[in-house]
């Protein structure tokens, strides 16, 4: 027992001055730490800002569409919708299916390349015709009375319209409807097509309800009426 306790104490007398040492220590380690942290982040925050400002300066591919707006030396202005763009050609410029000398207003062109910060315009690598985009089909419901029909034409409240093999034309109560079966004062409904510039392009369908003109609206006649009413008696009878 007297052994373990002189053991005992021993042991602590050796280790008191390593933890007093490593207790009055602390402090400072903790403040080293704390610097190295410091400096971390700040070199952290040093790399990104770098990184930033280099990528900042560093050019990004870009591609322009756009219809030829004007041609100035080297620089083309390029307008699509509401938004214009200027593209520069160089020596080093690839032309796909034409050149420099052969580009005319209101061609439709993709220029391909890399915008500069310090630059307003594009620095074209290609630059290449593309197919004039097709504006979306507009339509339009037209509505009116028949005031003319010559031939395939038909004259509704001041508008013109040619039936053709591929208009969708119908009168009601006609079988097999034709331009011939329509009457002056028949009441039509046509659904058309508009070119860009906003005429009628194409008649895509037409329904027709007969007026007063038309026979296809009147009500049987007498003779009708009476041989109707004969058939019924007789039916009758039977």
């Amino acid at each position: 027992m007297k052994k373990l306790t002189i053991l005992s104490l021993l042991t602590i007398a050796l280790l008191l001055p390593a933890a007093l040492t490593a207790q009055e220590a602390s402090p400072d380690v903790t403040e080293k730490i704390k610097e190295r942290l410091q400096e971390t982040a700040e070199e952290g925050l040093e790399n990104i800002k770098d990184e930033l400002i280099s990528k900042s300066k560093s050019p990004r591919k870009k591609a322009f569409i756009g219809y030829i707006e004007s041609i100035e030396d080297s620089l083309i202005t390029l307008k699509y919708k509401d938004q214009t763009t200027k593209t520069e050609v160089t020596d080093d410029t690839d032309f796909s299916k034409t050149s420099l000398a052969e580009l005319e207003i209101d061609d439709f062109v993709i220029a391909m390349g890399f915008v500069y910060p310090d630059q307003e315009a594009l620095t074209t690598h290609r630059l290449s015709y593309i197919a004039d985009p097709e504006p979306p089909i507009s339509r339009q419901l037209i509505t009116g009375k028949v005031k003319e029909v010559d031939g395939n034409k038909v004259s509704v409240d001041g508008k013109t319209l040619i039936i053709t093999s591929k208009t969708d034309f119908t009168i009601k109560d006609v079988e097999d409807a034709e331009t011939e079966d329509l009457a002056l004062e028949d009441n039509l409904f046509a659904i058309v097509t508009l070119d860009k510039n906003g005429d009628i392009d194409q008649i895509k369908i037409v329904f027709v309800l007969p007026g007063k003109n038309n026979p296809a609206s009147q009500e049987p006649t007498n003779v009708e009426a009476t041989e109707s009413a004969e058939a019924t008696e007789s039916a009758e009878e039977e």
